[in-house]
């Protein structure tokens, strides 16, 4: 079976820095694949070319075997969602209006919204526990209410794959495990999620693959206790890690 999403010898260089090199990775259909890295690794950047936000230097990107560069971004829409890194609304939109959003590679947009539309906008909004918000302006919501919003907007595009720049950025520890028994949900029901993260016991502790940037190469891709038991972790986070036990332990070097 081809892979969802793959990347072939993705390259980002910026003057006097190279942020991506020869990243070649396939995302297969289904599960949750963590993107670890210590912060300047690459993960960003990683995920905006493989969304197609960012065009890279040299490598393409495939989706569904298709080149994404040639997709019409519409057809990208109904398979792919991406959530950057917490970005303030620029309009004073209320919840359901931005996540309504999510509806426009079904709807289009300048069509009314059906009763099907308007009954995924109101699941999103149940899943991520914003309904109670959805007629607030967004501009006045906390970075955490924020991001459950964005979520559930990609929730509500019913793309099969997601795209999620740290994620639980901003949650407080009661949004975080509810985040990740959703993540389980989309997983059940077929979907893919790729998401950064930053706490590796908590990556430790949910299991599942990942995949680690360093420096801008991919240096490990596999089962995450595989990841985070391999020197590659150790350069990486300039970490010791061991697992005794079920017991994971991270110490500086």
């Amino acid at each position: 079976m081809s892979p969802r999403l793959e990347a072939r010898g993705l390259a980002v260089e910026v003057p006097g820095r190279t942020l991506l090199c020869d990243i070649s990775c396939q995302i297969p259909a289904g599960g949750r694949i963590a993107l670890l890295g210590a912060n300047g690794a690459g993960k960003s950047t990683l995920l905006r070319v493989l969304s197609g936000c960012l065009e890279p230097d040299r490598g393409e990107v495939l989706l569904d075997g298709r080149p994404l560069s040639g997709m019409p971004r519409k057809a990208v829409a109904r398979i792919l969602a991406y959530v950057p890194q917490l970005r303030p609304p620029l309009l004073p939109l209320t919840v359901r209006e931005i996540v309504a959003m999510g509806r426009l590679s079904h709807a289009g947009l300048f069509h009314s919204l059906s009763l099907a539309d308007r009954a995924r906008i109101d699941g999103a909004l149940e899943r991520l526990d914003v309904a109670h918000l959805g007629e607030r302006d967004a501009t006045t919501l906390s970075g955490g209410e924020l991001q459950r919003v964005f979520l559930a907007r990609a929730v509500a595009q019913e793309a099969s794959l997601l795209l999620l720049d740290e994620p639980l950025s901003g949650l407080d520890a009661r949004h975080q495990l509810e985040l990740l028994r959703l993540f389980d949900d989309l997983v059940a029901e077929g979907r893919t999620v790729l998401w950064s993260v930053h706490d590796l016991r908590l990556c430790a502790e949910l299991g599942g693959e990942a995949m680690l940037l360093d420096q801008g190469r991919l240096t490990a891709h596999g089962p995450i206790e595989e990841v985070l038991l391999s020197p590659a972790s150790a350069r990486a986070f300039e970490l010791s890690i061991a697992c005794e036990a079920g017991h994971w332990r991270f110490r500086l070097g």
